[in-house]
């Protein structure tokens, strides 16, 4: 049995209208497919470039500023030029999407969602930029956690505003992290789209404007510099070895400082409560951000606690000065039809749970009203 619900984004940044099939701009929730035996690990992974000759991304426009996000299709195209499609080898998500970028978007225990930009962040995007200059919001120096990430573009904004914030991205797949979250990343930071003057063609119409970023071109300035066009032009096959691929990608993250402010962490919010804990790390992220991810009461209890888990406690002396308060950000429609979750069944689950207060604090309007909540600790305030 599939639900689908067509409030999506396209990969243009569009809004989106009702289709009868599941398409590329509708949320579809497959729940025909066998879900995985137990709850995806907890895995810390490294930032990494793609080993792919380029990316292709479309640009994203809110107020004055631009982010830059991976098309589906180019994820496709990696996906058909790798060796490893074998299915004993690759994992289900990476064949649904090798094979139909229109494939659902939700597979209940598999495949959480994240390769689809959805209107929620969006929202909590703009949210973002229309109040990071008040003190109590302050993203500079900020520990930033945003749980069910995706295409990560609030995230993607705090990286490139706020130079000395710190942002942790999570999604429940290790798939989605390394071939749309990191590529995203690095287009808006290490691999930012130059114009031409990097090899990079930018292509604009009237909707839609798309960079091919030249990541091999990067690759060899910064292995021979001014000599690039002579060495290249002496061989016989101008390509780039893999041990120069490596060591070319070593030098362009070195260059920058973007590896030691950001971190990528896939796997169930339960297990990942479980590693935080280990580690000793509760109570470490200022402000956390969600969209999208309350559709399911099935999963209220296991964002709650790793909610609980990783908000930073108050410091009332520094909010008496109006400095930064702890606080979540929850995204959300207010009703997803056919499915189990709401804005106002979340809210009454956090209420029941007495840990944090809960506010409204931005509304869409319009029939297929989006809210966004506030979550802080009881009596901080």
């Amino acid at each position: 049995m599939s639900f689908k619900f067509n409030f999506g984004v396209s990969d243009d940044g569009e809004s989106t209208t009702a289709h009868n099939n599941c398409a590329a701009d509708t949320m579809c929730i497959d729940e025909d497919v066998q879900p995985a035996l137990s709850a995806a690990p907890c895995e810390i992974i490294p930032l990494a470039i793609p080993r792919v000759s380029s990316l292709v991304v479309d640009a994203i426009y809110y107020g004055q500023q631009r982010l830059w996000k991976r098309q589906i299709d180019d994820v496709q195209f990696q996906l058909a030029q790798q060796d490893s499609m074998d299915e004993n080898e690759s994992s289900l998500m990476r064949h649904a999407i090798a094979k139909d970028k229109n494939a659902s978007d939700v597979i209940k225990g598999v495949y959480e969602g994240g390769l689809k930009t959805w209107e929620c962040s969006i929202d909590l995007l703009s949210f973002l930029v229309e109040h990071q200059d008040e003190p109590r919001m302050a993203l500079n120096g900020a520990r930033v956690l945003e749980i069910g990430c995706g295409t990560g573009l609030p995230s993607l904004h705090i990286l490139k505003t706020a130079p000395s914030a710190h942002v942790c991205m999570q999604d429940y797949n290790r798939d989605v992290l390394e071939l749309v979250t990191m590529p995203n990343v690095l287009a808006n930071t290490v691999l930012s789209p130059a114009g031409g003057s990097m090899g990079d063609e930018i292509h604009a119409d009237d909707d839609t404007e798309t960079c091919e970023i030249d990541i091999d071109f990067r690759r060899t300035q910064v292995l021979f510099g001014a000599d690039t066009d002579k060495i290249i032009g002496e061989r016989e096959v101008p390509e780039l070895t893999p041990e120069e691929v490596r060591e070319a990608d070593l030098r362009l993250l070195d260059g920058t400082n973007i590896a030691s402010r950001c971190e990528f962490v896939a796997g169930d919010w339960a297990n990942i409560e479980e590693e935080l804990r280990r580690q000793g790390r509760e109570h470490s992220f200022d402000l956390v951000l969600t969209s999208e991810t309350i559709y399911d009461t099935d999963s209220y209890k296991r964002l709650h606690d790793l909610l609980v888990c990783v908000l930073a406690q108050p410091d009332m002396n520094a909010q008496a000065e109006g400095q930064r308060v702890p606080m979540v950000l929850v995204a959300a429609k207010s009703i997803y039809f056919g499915l189990s979750g709401s804005i106002l069944s979340f809210s009454q689950y956090v209420r029941s749970r007495g840990v944090f207060d809960s506010e409204c604090v931005w509304q869409s309007g319009g029939s297929m009203n989006r809210e966004i909540l506030r979550l802080t600790w009881i009596n901080s305030n």
